[in-house]
């Protein structure tokens, strides 16, 4: 009778042993082994295992958490040209510009080229003070890129913000710190404006325009480019219903500084470039037009009469210079000086453009 026979008869299962390996018994030694550490109250190495699985598992979600965070507030971010934002900032906190508001000419030159400097230069230039931003946008509107206004301004520039904004073009509210600096004067105003230049007329052109009209007086400034003495003769000539200034670089009027001493009135006169003096003057002569060179002071080797005793065509071009410049005394058809006396021999040639242009002003009354 073998085993299992045996076995059913006296009613119990069957057990099999398996053999045990020798990496089971090794275990069991070094499981045995332990015990002592077991009952010190160490926790067992299968849970030390777990413990440390848990802990590097919850670092590291902490970690992607983290980095997931600083991914999104990365996203909101405002790009900026050194990328250097602090991590206490919040991502949703409203930014002012801090940059300078410069004119357009005045940009970065990493945005601008060279090229396009250049050209905005040359065609664009700043107006500033109440009177001369007033005429601008009486005369030439159009001609206006963008505004500049101090917070207490605003209320009397209205139709002009209220014209910008029709046309979407802009302007900004901005501190008197900031205006001098746009402006690059102190002498503001209160307002500034970037202004497109006036295009200048050749000498043929504006004669062709004028040449029905009656009465027609020129301003035919020579080495004068004080834009201060410049503005003061732009203005004096408005005022005296003067058409036209001939100059070899009419720019020169559109500088802020001139047109901010000329309170408006250069918007009023008719700007002409004459590369050559001589040959424009001699275009006005065969067109009638009578040629007057005012002296600065009294000079005893010139023929010239007093500026009382002058009187003067009802089409006239007047040549005025700091310098004398015997080529234009020549060419005139009259030579006239104001005399003075031994402790002022001479005026400021904008006051001597004053005196000269009141004096044809009573003529035209008589």
């Amino acid at each position: 009778m073998n085993d299992n026979q045996s076995a059913d008869k006296q009613g119990k299962p069957t057990v099999f042993y398996a053999k045990k390996s020798a990496e089971s018994k090794s275990s069991q030694r070094s499981y045995q082994g332990n015990d002592s550490r077991h009952q010190r109250g160490s926790a067992p190495r299968h849970d030390q295992d777990k413990s440390s699985h848990d802990k590097r598992r919850t670092e590291r979600s902490k970690m992607n958490r983290e980095t997931i965070k600083d991914n999104r507030i990365e996203m909101f971010r405002p790009r900026s040209r050194n990328n250097s934002v602090t991590s206490h900032e919040s991502p949703w906190k409203s930014r002012v510009q801090k940059s300078e508001q410069l004119a357009t000419f005045e940009n970065d030159t990493t945005i601008l080229s060279n090229q396009q400097l250049k050209r905005q230069r040359k065609e664009e230039t700043l107006v500033y003070s109440e009177n001369s931003c007033k005429a601008i946008f009486a005369k030439r509107p159009e001609s206006i890129i963008k505004a500049f206004f101090l917070q207490e301004k605003t209320h009397e520039f209205k139709p002009l913000i209220a014209w910008l904004v029709e046309r979407r073009l802009g302007y900004d509210i901005v501190d008197d710190a900031h205006m001098s600096k746009i402006a690059q004067t102190q002498h503001h105003g209160g307002v500034c404006l970037i202004v497109k230049k006036r295009s200048s007329l050749t000498t043929a052109t504006y004669l062709a325009q004028n040449n029905d009209a009656k009465y027609d007086y020129v301003m035919a400034i020579d080495d004068i480019n004080n834009p201060h003495n410049l503005g003061a003769i732009a203005r004096t000539a408005a005022f005296f219903k003067v058409n036209g200034v001939m100059l070899r670089q009419p720019d020169i009027l559109d500088n802020g500084a001139s047109l901010r001493v000329s309170e408006g009135g250069a918007e009023y006169l008719t700007p002409i470039k004459a590369d050559d003096f001589i040959v424009s003057l001699d275009q006005f002569k065969q067109y009638g037009y009578q040629i007057v060179a005012l002296l600065p002071c009294k000079v005893n080797t010139i023929k010239a009469e007093n500026l009382t005793k002058l009187s003067v065509r009802a089409k006239t071009v007047f040549v005025i210079f700091q310098q004398i410049n015997l080529k234009l005394v020549e060419f005139a058809d009259k030579v006239v000086y104001l005399s003075g006396s031994e402790a002022m021999p001479a005026l400021n040639i904008s006051v001597l453009s004053g005196i000269l242009l009141a004096k044809i002003d009573r003529t035209h009354t008589k």
